[in-house]
């Protein structure tokens, strides 16, 4: 039955027909597999799958198991549900049952002893280890390493695209690491937020970026197919943002950028789950020299000022922290084999947060630096006016020309330093102020263009809307004397 905010469940109990635990389970595999359906055989006596993510971001978790010579088939809401609408019937009655009779029907009785058996076999020997995942199912591929290879490609066409743009691939300038989504507090306090997130994908030089391909593909290899695709992008990211706002922190004034904090993430994450039962600790000791060798290298360099040790070490805590909610909120309760598809709202949740809590705490004022830079500006206009007013000792030629060259350059350069305070923290007073004197620039600069026109054509056409600018330019000159 479905309650709105309410974990609901429903309950099949169907004769078992003499078979065994194994023969029923091995049944339920083969029924997942059809339906797409993570699972896992937790022990002999109980089966547990989920269900695919919905928009509600739940899932299902079906539990098999065998009382009474009844087969008991459950499934059960993962979390609250805004509403059921009966899903949790339908993956039983219309689903699973469904699939569990038809492969019933279609192996010989042979068939189920044998495969019952070597259910058995595997799950004894997991059981045994105590682990859930075997090193031995370790791939190179593309596939259960989807997410690594995109967000590899996301990183390899920012790059491209920005040398494209003529950014320098091997010492980009600290303008362009900024302008491209750079991670500079700064910026991040004054609004600009999404530069945490940003960061992870701009990279300082190609260098950097190969040693963070290298090292997010290592990673992936190891982390991705046990964490499933979410939440290795949710680990990847959560973990980058930490990292880039203990970097911050850190060096307040700096600019840094670069995924090497994200993925110094992942191996908290993996560091996190070597100390459960969850995956197999027997990893080859290449595997663990290869891990120690990647970390070590990228400090060392950190402590040449080539790599941000504040972002590295903050991602591999913070990476370490999100690995074990993983671990606890997932794994340890008996979800698929791979924690089911659903997107780890609780870690997504702490790390929204932890960045609230940080911008609410590093509030910036930039009233005095808009006070100053409003000064700088006053200097432009005066010189741009009084050269301005010299218009009529000009012939027509002499003041295209300087309406052309000096005018019209010292207004652009106005409404420059006007469009830098863009990422000041200010109140709404001065963003009123702001605001109207970006609008005033942008008058002049068309008034300035208007009237260099009409000098330079010898017309009269442009008149009316020389007229009409400068009708404007002085509504907004009463308003700024307000």
């Amino acid at each position: 039955m479905a309650f709105v905010g309410w974990k609901t469940e429903y309950e099949k109990r169907v004769p078992a027909d003499g078979m065994t635990n194994w023969e029923i389970f091995s049944i339920a595999e083969q029924a997942c597999k059809e339906l797409e359906w993570e699972y896992l055989v937790v022990d002999e006596k109980t089966f547990t799958a989920t269900t695919p993510t919905h928009w509600t971001l739940s899932e299902e978790i079906i539990t098999i198991v065998v009382e009474n010579e009844q087969i008991v088939f459950k499934s059960q809401s993962e979390s609250l549900e805004l509403y059921e609408a009966g899903r949790n019937q339908k993956n039983i009655e219309d689903q699973l049952l469904p699939a569990f009779k038809r492969i019933k029907l279609k192996w010989k009785e042979e068939d189920l002893h044998s495969k019952a058996s070597a259910l058995n076999a595997e799950i004894a020997g997991q059981l045994k280890s105590g682990n859930r995942v075997a090193s031995e199912k370790m791939t190179f591929g593309f596939r259960d390493h989807e997410m690594t290879f995109t967000l590899m490609a996301v990183m390899v066409l920012v790059f491209i695209i920005m040398a494209a743009k003529g950014v320098n691939i091997v010492d980009p300038s600290v303008a362009d690491i900024i302008n491209w989504g750079g991670n500079i507090k700064f910026n991040i306090t004054g609004g600009e937020w999404w530069r945490l997130l940003t960061a992870n994908f701009v990279h300082i030089g190609v260098y950097p970026l190969i040693v963070n391909l290298f090292g997010l593909y290592f990673i992936g290899l190891l982390v991705e197919s046990v964490l499933g695709n979410l939440k290795f992008l949710i680990g990847f990211l959560c973990a980058g943002v930490i990292a880039n706002i203990v970097s911050i922190m850190w060096v307040a004034e700096g600019v840094t950028a670069g995924a090497s904090g994200a993925i110094f993430g992942l191996y908290g994450i993996l560091l996190a789950f070597t100390t459960t039962n969850y995956i197999n600790k027997k990893f080859p000791k290449l595997w663990l020299v290869c891990i120690a060798a990647y970390l070590a290298f990228n400090v060392v360099i950190g402590l040449h000022d080539a790599n941000d040790n504040a972002a590295n070490i903050g991602g591999l805590v913070a990476g370490t922290a999100i690995g074990y909610l993983f671990y606890f909120f997932h794994f340890k309760r008996n979800l698929a084999r791979a924690g089911g598809t659903r997107i780890s709202v609780e870690v997504l949740l702490i790390t929204g947060l932890l960045v609230f809590l940080y911008l609410r705490s590093n509030a910036r004022d930039d009233s005095f630096e808009f006070e100053m830079a409003v000064m700088k500006v006053n200097q432009i206009e005066v010189k741009a006016m009084t050269q301005m007013q010299r218009l009529q000792e000009k012939t027509n030629e002499e003041a295209s020309k300087f309406l052309r060259d000096t005018a019209l350059p010292e207004w652009k350069h106005f409404q420059k330093e006007i469009m830098k305070t863009g990422s000041y923290s200010l109140d709404s007073k001065f963003k009123h102020k702001r605001k109207l004197l970006n609008q005033y620039a942008q008058l002049r600069v068309r008034q300035t263009e208007l009237i260099y026109k009409a000098i330079a054509e010898d017309t009269g056409k442009y008149e009316a809307e020389i007229n009409e600018v400068s009708e404007k330019i002085d509504k907004i000159i009463d308003q700024l004397g307000e």
